[in-house]
Order: C-alpha cells, then structure tokens, then sequence
C-alpha cells in the first residue's frame, strides 16, 4: 500500500471510530450491530443508500467527514472493524474512548 492509501485507511478508521463513539453513547448498539451485519455483504451498494441517510448521519458527522465516512463504508473490512469496535466497546459495558458526557457537557 501507499502511503496515500495508508493515510486514507488511518483517516477513515479515525472517522469510523467517531461513529462508532456515538453510536455507543447514544445506546444504539444493537441496532446499528443488526444493520452492520446485516448490510455488510451489500457494503458497496449501503454506502450508495447513504445519499438517502444523509440528513441522519451528519447529526454525527460534519458535511467535510460525510464523503469519507460514505467511502469508507464501501469497504466490506471497514464495516467488519465497526463491527468489532461495537462488540468490543459493549462487552466493556458501553464505554469508548471517547470521554462520554452528559447533556450538560459534563463528564460522566
């Protein structure tokens, strides 16, 4: 691979990590575990319907994150890595990274 690719990959698992924050903090794990799941043998043809989903994804994306966000999704190993970072992050008990913050702004 090279290095532009690399760059894209790295800022593509970066963007999908933020997703992944959000989805967790929101408490939709499992359905976006179903709709990973579910979708990931049409990833190619998901990450078209997102033009559809637009107005709900940059409710967690910025306009700027939304075109990466939608390449990436085209990819079946980006979808598998979402899929695990859900997993993983609530076998932990719905924790991430991220710090998660109250409505207020306030750690938690």
């Amino acid at each position: 691979m090279s290095t532009k690719e690399d760059n894209d990959k790295a800022r593509q698992q970066q963007l999908l990590g933020k997703v992944v924050g959000q989805i967790v903090r929101r408490r939709l794990t499992a359905p976006a575990l179903f709709v990973l799941e579910t979708a990931k043998p049409l990833s190619f043809i998901a990450s078209q319907a997102l033009i559809f989903f637009q107005p709900i994804v940059q409710t967690m994306l910025s306009v700027q994150d939304y075109q990466t966000f939608a390449l990436a999704i085209e990819d079946r190993d980006n979808v598998e890595w979402m899929i695990q970072q859900l997993e993983a992050a609530e076998e932990a008990g719905g924790s991430t990274q991220e710090t998660d913050t109250n409505q207020h702004g306030h750690v938690q």
